[in-house]
């Protein structure tokens, strides 16, 4: 899951409020999420 919600951000698909529901879901961890902004960031 981490990688397809890493794809759909970084194809602008998935905004962080969506990175912030995958969370609540168990489907990635705030350290996850963080390392999905900052690896689609410096890109």
């Amino acid at each position: 899951m981490y990688e397809t919600l890493r794809r759909l951000y970084q194809e602008s698909k998935l905004k962080e409020t969506g990175l912030n529901n995958a969370i609540t879901k168990g489907w990635i961890t705030e350290e996850q999420k963080a390392k999905i902004i900052t690896s689609v960031a410096t890109q």
